[in-house]
């Protein structure tokens, strides 16, 4: 049996190997630019602002890498200094104007990083009137209810969980422990 299975797989392993030995040679290298899934969605036009921004900036171990966003395919990159294989090149860089020089279809360009668009946070007055999640009919949040109202809620609550109790114990049919004098063929 174990020579039969050791069999099998051997000639499994030869036919497979045979069978890819037999297909063409493929050119993966543009799969990032020729998906199969598809091209990217296009998106709005480039910003008035360019082509590429210039996101963020990182120093590591005296090295700076940049991020820059194409406003095009809405793709960002991490690249270093004079970094190939990108659709850009970063030339150089002035860390106190925080501007970088970016060589990209065949034009130089220089970008400044991209300020950060800050909103100031809105807040209500402290007399505003607010609403709770589950208030009925969405009324403001007046305060504590009174002493009779929380009694009756009370009241009405306790009643539901004894009309609720009294369903289930309905549901639940009366069954009683089996006999431990009988066993299954009834014999005593």
């Amino acid at each position: 049996m174990v020579r039969s299975i050791t069999f099998f797989r051997t000639v499994l392993a030869i036919g497979a190997g045979s069978w890819a030995a037999a297909l063409p040679a493929q050119d993966l290298g543009g799969l990032l630019q020729r998906s199969p899934f598809g091209s990217a969605v296009p998106g709005p036009p480039a910003s008035a602002e360019g082509p590429l921004e210039f996101r963020s900036v990182l120093l590591d171990q005296g090295e700076y890498f940049f991020s820059v966003f194409q406003t095009a395919t809405h793709t960002a990159l991490w690249v270093g200094l004079n970094e190939p294989g990108n659709p850009f090149t970063v030339r150089s860089y002035d860390e106190k104007t925080e501007t970088m020089k970016v060589d990209f279809q065949g034009r130089s360009l220089s970008l400044s990083l991209k300020q950060a668009k800050i909103q100031a946070f809105v807040q209500r007055a402290p007399g505003s009137p607010q609403t709770m999640p589950g208030q009925a009919g969405g009324s403001p949040n007046a305060g504590p209810a009174s002493p009779a109202d929380e009694a009756g809620r009370l009241a009405r609550i306790a009643e539901e969980i004894r009309r609720r109790r009294a369903l289930r114990q309905q549901a639940v049919p009366s069954s009683q422990p089996p006999n431990p004098k009988t066993n299954a063929n009834n014999i005593p």
